[in-house]
């Protein structure tokens, strides 16, 4: 009897786990997104984080496609958004050429490619958005 209950014990310990795991995550499962590394997102008035560290020389993808996005004016600059200034000298050296002086326009819906040069921090800022900036620090 007792070699019976050795035998059948690892089979019954099986079958209560196999039983246990079929109960959970049933039904339809919702992929999860992640952003990819060195994407800026963007929805309406805002960027989704408001600081980012990226590699130097890298490409840096500007995602206006969250919640629809919007018409931006991006720029190297002071403040937090809306009628600040824009940099028109590149201080830091090693800016986006695209982020210097007027700035750089990007539509709804738009992807834009951007690359810093140089390490450093650079906060960019949207000249049409009070609140809309982000602190890229590029290593």
């Amino acid at each position: 009897m007792k070699r019976l209950a050795l035998l059948i014990a690892p089979f019954a310990l099986i079958s209560l786990l196999v039983l246990a795991g079929c109960g959970k995550g049933g039904g339809t499962s919702t992929p999860q997104t992640s952003t990819p590394a060195n994407t800026i997102q963007m929805d309406s008035n805002n960027f989704t984080a408001h600081a980012i560290t990226v590699p130097a020389n890298q490409p840096v993808t500007l995602d206006d496609t969250v919640d629809g996005g919007a018409l931006h004016i991006l720029c190297v600059g002071t403040g937090n958004g809306g009628s600040n200034t824009c940099d028109t000298t590149d201080k830091v050296g090693g800016a986006p050429k695209e982020f210097i002086g007027q700035g750089m326009q990007v539509q709804a819906g738009d992807k834009k490619t951007v690359t810093f040069t140089k390490a450093g921090t650079y906060h960019v800022i949207c000249t049409l958005h009070g609140g809309m900036f982000i602190d890229v620090t590029v290593q």
